[in-house]
């Protein structure tokens, strides 16, 4: 089996890469080949939900290309799969998914697909499992214990910047003066993917999303046993 994963920035790509490694281990004698490609950015529709030629390197601008490059790439093989992971951010998810799908539909894309979107930012995912919190910063356990009772799951509510919070002393307005451009959040955020995402448990996570991304592996995985 062969997975395309689309995710719109680097620490996406590296969180998916942790999680595949996990999932790999679970069936060590079913091994998936996969690929991940990072975008800068996530990009936008314009009116009419056709995505907007506006941009380069931005995954929503680059979808329709995309898919049917990979479509003509894999022609003729049936175990060949595309995840497009993406952040959620104020959109209604339902309508979101639908315009990703009316995308596929207008390119005319029969390879196998799926639109996997995380509710508000890939960090919820994080925030999923208070104990690969706590293991990834073992120093900051008794603070990831108070502060993340707080946390809604899934919720609309600043996501990456909750996690920023818990996890520095000082909060929030601390990490924005030690970060104080987009390449230094960026940086944090794949830091935060690689160490959290090296102790996440993919078989209990609270993030609703998450567990929609897993449910899409386990049913590609038992379709072609």
């Amino acid at each position: 089996m062969q997975i395309e994963f689309l995710v719109e920035d680097i620490s996406g790509g590296t969180l998916i890469h942790k999680i595949m490694g996990k999932y790999q281990q679970e069936y060590p004698e079913y091994p998936i080949k996969y690929t991940v490609l990072p975008y800068k950015g996530i990009g936008g529709f314009s009116k009419g939900s056709v995505v907007a030629n506006v941009k380069a390197q931005q995954l929503l601008n680059d979808l329709p290309k995309r898919l049917k490059a990979i479509q003509a790439k894999y022609w003729g093989q049936k175990d060949v799969s595309i995840f497009v992971v993406l952040d959620n951010d104020i959109r209604d998810t339902i309508e979101f998914r639908k315009q990703l799908m009316n995308v596929a539909d207008h390119e005319n894309i029969f390879t196998d697909h799926v639109f996997c979107i995380a509710v508000e930012e890939m960090e919820a995912w994080l925030l999923g499992d208070i104990h690969a919190l706590q293991s990834a910063y073992p120093a900051m356990s008794d603070r990831i214990l108070s502060k993340h009772s707080a946390y809604q799951q899934d919720s609309i509510c600043g996501t990456w910047e909750f996690l920023a919070d818990i996890l520095t002393k000082g909060g929030i307005s601390r990490f924005r003066k030690k970060n104080p451009t987009a390449f230094d959040i960026g940086r944090c955020k794949i830091e935060w993917a690689e160490n959290i995402g090296q102790h996440l448990d993919i078989r209990h996570n609270n993030s609703p999303s998450f567990h929609f991304f897993i449910d899409e592996l386990d049913k590609r995985r038992s379709k072609y046993l």
